[in-house]
């Protein structure tokens, strides 16, 4: 290996790093502000600015990441008009998140389109060693066979994937189109202002030059972790920032002989010069070399030519000739933040733009997803007439806590992977399953989902079905549901009035009848009696739920779903 392969993630960069994310992780859960530069305006138009085109949408969707694309592909499924801008060509050719949890596959199950995320994931099931290695070619110093996927039928019907990025834009991108939503890549924002109608964004055809005024009622902000529309309005950020720079260097080589029939889902490099994290992909033909450089020490990015980038490859394979080919060098921070606003007037931040997440737990790209996820579903409500303004208020106060929660979780478990994490510290540490399927939108810890009862805050509890639908999960997506026990037909009865003279969006079953509680367990699930009823909102968390019958049926559930839709005039 060549001397040359240590100038970079040395043993020296990566101690000062350990120590920098355990004093930073000391106390995870606090935030102390850290606010960006940026005009707190929304944006003023430049004088004379010739525009060629005009057109009108519901919201549109600032970037054309995972998150950007979801969020337009579940407004596309509610019906809503959405408009995505993104100022680059394509979806990302970096695997960048490498895997999603239950809780997102079922999101995209809602979405329709977890068969083919699962059909994608398929070749890398069998990826399941965490490892460290000299090199590919050299010593292993260890291995850690990750278990097979857990049997969690008992509390979801999906499972948790692995599958690059890369791969997964692709689909979301496809269904989002077929879904109705207008994606237009190769095309920027360069101005947006807003008034009390709405907003006005213009953005130009990268390509032709071509200038265009859109005309939005709302925009998601998906536009990343520099996100210049959260700089534009001014909006800080909290937390510990940048931990370390790095870079992700995606290659092309064939892994096949190197790998000698190991299937790593993270591969660590490390010898007394080179220190690196080596990902690969089920062809083994590409891979990603991680490697941290030090600002402070006069390191850059510019550092990383495609000679320097191809040494480094070589030295993680550890053969100085092996044929390489860099397809791209990608300059990115792993930090800890959580912006401070999640929302300026119309404007609306999600994923990386609201919070980034130490990547340690994967759960940044995940965490984007949910946000998307909670707020399709109130803007379609909004924009339909079933929900009032003020609905919109709760993303915010629902997501804010789940983010800062979430950064605070990846760092403990940064200092975990470190080594250098207080038993204080390692006692905070939340179980995966609690973080992506038991968090709450209620003051409390996430709840581990085998011991989630149908409280109001919490995600409704997954049950197997007979019948056309498999799962209760399958119910959810579109409307309010009302499940009502088996002897709850008055809450069916008072759900059926309500939506039918209120025009609010509400289908109501009763479990034991509508739809067949394969196990039984309905009453014990949602904290209900047989005459009880849980109402779920179309995200699928419960927003109230009574434990039996009551005299007045109608007007308890007006009440409750006038608080769900944040209006006054339900009765």
């Amino acid at each position: 290996m060549s001397p040359a392969a240590g100038q970079f993630g040395s043993k020296t960069a990566q101690t000062d790093f350990e120590q920098a994310a355990s004093r930073s992780v000391r106390a995870a859960l606090e935030f102390s502000a850290s606010p960006l530069q940026g005009s707190p305006t929304s944006g003023v138009h430049s004088a004379g600015r010739a525009v060629m085109q005009e057109q009108k949408t519901s919201v549109l969707v600032v970037g054309g990441g995972v998150v950007g694309l979801s969020s337009a592909l579940f407004l596309a499924n509610a019906g809503v008009a959405v408009t995505l801008v993104e100022r680059h060509p394509g979806t990302s050719i970096h695997p960048r998140a490498w895997g999603w949890y239950e809780r997102t596959l079922e999101i995209f199950r809602a979405a329709g389109v977890e068969k083919q995320v699962l059909e994608a994931a398929k070749g890398f099931a069998d990826h399941r060693i965490n490892g460290k290695v000299v090199s590919l070619l050299g010593t292993e110093i260890g291995r850690q066979i990750l278990p097979d996927a857990d049997d969690l039928r008992a509390i979801t019907p999906c499972k948790h994937v692995s599958l690059g990025q890369d791969r997964m834009e692709p689909i979301v991108r496809a269904a989002a189109a077929s879904a109705g939503a207008e994606l237009l890549f190769n095309t920027g924002l360069i101005d947006l202002t807003q008034s009390a109608d709405g907003v006005d964004a213009i953005v130009v055809d990268r390509v032709e030059g071509v200038e265009r005024r859109i005309k939005a009622d709302y925009v998601i902000a998906a536009d990343g972790a520099r996100s210049p529309l959260r700089e534009k309005l001014g909006v800080g950020a909290q937390g510990r920032g940048a931990f370390r720079h790095q870079v992700s260097i995606l290659f092309r080589a064939d892994l096949t002989g190197p790998l000698n029939g190991r299937r790593f889902s993270i591969c660590q490099i490390e010898n007394p010069e080179f220190t690196a994290v080596l990902g690969h992909d089920d062809t083994l033909t590409e891979g990603t070399l991680i490697v941290t450089y030090k600002p402070e020490d006069g390191e850059s990015v510019g550092d990383f030519t495609t000679e320097r980038s191809v040494e480094l490859v070589r030295a993680a394979i550890g053969d100085d000739a092996y044929p390489v080919e860099i397809r791209d060098v990608l300059p990115w921070e792993m930090a800890g933040i959580v912006a401070e606003r999640l929302r300026v007037d119309r404007v609306f931040f999600a994923g990386d733009s609201a919070h980034i997440v130490p990547p340690i737990g994967g759960y940044g790209a995940n965490l984007g997803i949910h946000d998307a996820h909670n707020l399709a579903w109130k803007l379609a409500a909004v924009l339909a007439g079933h929900a009032g303004v003020e609905l919109l208020d709760t993303y915010e106060a629902e997501r804010a806590p789940v983010a800062r929660l979430t950064v605070a979780q990846g760092g403990l478990r940064l200092a975990m992977r470190a080594g250098f994490a207080t038993d204080e510290q390692k006692s905070q540490v939340i179980d995966p399953l609690a973080m992506t399927l038991g968090y709450r939108y209620t003051p409390g810890q996430p709840i581990h989902p085998s011991e989630l009862t149908g409280e109001p805050g919490t995600r409704a509890p997954h049950l197997w079905l007979d019948g056309d639908l498999e799962s209760t999960v399958d119910v959810f997506g579109a409307d309010f549901v009302l499940l009502a026990g088996s002897d709850g037909q008055a809450w069916v009865e008072a759900a059926q009035k309500l939506a039918a003279r209120n025009e609010v969006p509400v289908t109501a079953f009763r479990v034991g009848t509508d739809l067949i509680d394969r196990d039984g367990v309905f009453p014990t699930a949602y904290g209900v009696a047989a005459d009880g009823a849980a109402l779920v909102r179309p995200d699928g968390f419960v927003a109230w739920r009574s434990s039996g019958s009551v005299d007045q049926a109608e007007a308890e559930l007006a009440t409750a779903l006038s608080s769900a839709l944040a209006r006054t005039d339900i009765a």
